[in-house]
């Protein structure tokens, strides 16, 4: 490709100064969590509204293919989980608002260390899914100028919104896919769930969706309440079990699967999905006031993880130090220990 830097397969191309835009987020951050703790509130920094917590069980496929035999997967067995469904607009808004969504998976019972300090020896392992199939950013660098032009501020002032405005009219991608992924759903069980950035499989890159096997019926409600999204997934989980396919896609060729630019889709006409395992969600009861503390309470890192399954990217490489201080932070400000869960 002339013009174009020389990619190869399964390769990241850290930017020199990514520490330093780490620094300057999680600053960002913790200064905007801060002032909603001075209005009496305990929201995160990202993911701010919890939904549920819910209990789940991951199947290894039993008949997968040798190439697929890895880490997690290696061979034929189950993982307790535990699932956050969350939304993530910097205020937890009403479920009516348009947002992205999130979903992630806790595993208990993982063989094997983990690369997140201190908890390598936890034996979890956490999966992010979002409902966007690719992240808001092209990058660290971008996403960092989406901050600071207050992208992740719950209050804005009329300055803010003005710098916000040319952040979107400079970066019309962003905005473009800020637009489409922000959506209204009916149901948290019956849309699909993506990664949004890469991982490894080994010594392949891939990314991760989980695939729902129920249909998208549920209508968004006419009258909608606050959290009609928890209502609705504690009335489904009481009624029937549900379920998702977990799937990967591996990247083929490093122009049309970038792993440094998570605003580009891989495309499934591109690089095709497998199937990998099963998630079942059984009957449940999921609203309880002590489950909804519990929820609120986990704490999801991408790289509390398997070496095998490592995150790749700089979105991935700055979302380890946003994730990890903003966990040790809203825990401090909770007067809660930061403490993995047992199956």
């Amino acid at each position: 490709m002339t013009g174009a830097p020389q990619l190869a397969l399964n390769t990241e191309y850290p930017a020199p100064n990514e520490d330093e835009i780490a620094k300057k987020l999680v600053q960002i951050l913790r200064e905007t969590v801060e002032q909603r703790f001075l209005q009496g509130t305990t929201y995160r920094g990202v993911n701010t509204k919890s939904h549920a917590a819910a209990q789940a069980t991951l199947i290894v496929d039993p008949d997968l293919p040798e190439n697929l035999r890895v880490g997690l997967f290696k061979t034929p067995r189950t993982y307790p989980v535990w699932i956050r469904f969350s939304s993530t607009l910097p205020d937890p808004l009403p479920d009516n608002d348009k947002d992205l969504r999130g979903m992630a998976l806790k595993l208990m019972d993982v063989e094997g260390v983990t690369l997140l300090e201190p908890d390598s020896n936890a034996h979890t392992h956490d999966l992010i899914f979002i409902t966007p199939d690719t992240f808001f950013t092209r990058d660290p660098q971008d996403f960092l100028t989406f901050a600071e032009a207050g992208g992740m501020s719950a209050k804005k002032s009329l300055g803010d919104l003005f710098k916000l405005g040319w952040f979107m009219l400079t970066h019309p991608s962003v905005a473009i896919c800020i637009l489409k992924s922000q959506k209204r759903i009916g149901s948290l069980l019956e849309v699909p769930w993506y990664s949004a950035t890469p991982y490894l499989f080994g010594e392949r890159a891939v990314k991760l969706s989980l695939w729902p096997w129920l249909k998208p019926t549920t209508p968004v409600p006419q009258n909608p309440a606050n959290n009609y999204l928890r209502e609705g997934l504690a009335r489904q989980l009481k009624e029937g079990e549900a379920g998702f396919d977990l799937r990967i896609q591996f990247q083929l060729d490093p122009y049309k699967q970038p792993i440094e630019n998570a605003l580009v889709p891989w495309r499934e006409q591109d690089t095709p999905w497998h199937k990998i395992a099963t998630l079942i969600l059984p009957v449940q009861k999921t609203d309880s006031p002590e489950q909804l503390i519990f929820c609120e309470n986990l704490s999801m890192n991408p790289w509390r993880c398997l070496p095998e399954h490592r995150p790749l990217g700089g979105v991935n490489r700055v979302r380890k130090r946003i994730y990890y201080e903003g966990s040790k932070y809203r825990h401090h400000q909770n007067a809660v220990p930061v403490v993995e869960p047992k199956p």
